[in-house]
């Protein structure tokens, strides 16, 4: 995988442990997003998601990670993720996982080979306002995944609350499940327990 000049941030965290991460007072993410990710995770399993090749869009603490790991068992499992100190825990854990390769960097600004995944899951944070963070919002992501997919491959992002699930052009929007987790401590601080585990399918 090549790169054309891609941004990394090199962020001081005010906190920055197994449990949390928080940035600027926000919850980058938390360790109660386990129980959401689970039930999340064994549905695709349950489901016979294909995931042989795998891109997964920001670390965070490894759980998302661990998961497709445990219950898709990719034969390759790119991570990338664009903040310092949260790739080298990527590099830890990638020792452990033979199938990971970790990319540092923001993956809109990323040479990304194309239609290379039968899976994306997408959960990296928005560091707004953050140096370097920059990019151009008016680009719509779903048109680069629908690029980088395999035919009959998936996009997968989480939802948090029992609102509406947004659509994304040119793709099919599929709502799996919706269910109550344990209490997800959300950016804010504010919390959550109503999810949905969503899917998106490419039209055409």
């Amino acid at each position: 995988m090549g790169n054309k000049k891609t941004r990394v941030l090199d962020l001081k965290f005010d906190e920055k442990n197994d449990s949390h991460i928080i940035w600027n007072g926000q919850v980058v993410m938390s360790r109660s997003e386990a129980d959401y990710f689970e039930k999340l995770f064994k549905k695709l399993k349950e489901i016979k998601i294909p995931a042989l090749d795998t891109l997964e869009i920001g670390f965070g603490l490894g759980i998302s990670a661990y998961l497709i790991q445990k219950e898709l068992s990719p034969n390759t499992h790119e991570i990338i993720e664009i903040e310092k100190s949260i790739y080298n825990d990527l590099l830890i854990f990638s020792h452990e996982h033979p199938s990971i390769k970790p990319v540092l960097g923001d993956w809109r600004s990323l040479d990304l080979s194309e239609r290379k995944y039968d899976f994306i899951f997408h959960d990296s944070y928005d560091y707004s306002g953050a140096e370097g963070w920059e990019f151009d919002s008016s680009k719509d992501d779903y048109e680069t995944f629908k690029r980088l997919l395999k035919p009959g491959g998936y996009v997968c992002h989480p939802h948090f609350g029992d609102g509406p699930v947004r659509e994304a052009k040119g793709f099919e929007t599929i709502i799996l499940e919706r269910l109550v987790v344990d209490p997800i401590l959300m950016w804010d601080k504010t919390i959550c327990q109503d999810v949905a585990i969503v899917l998106r399918k490419p039209i055409g």
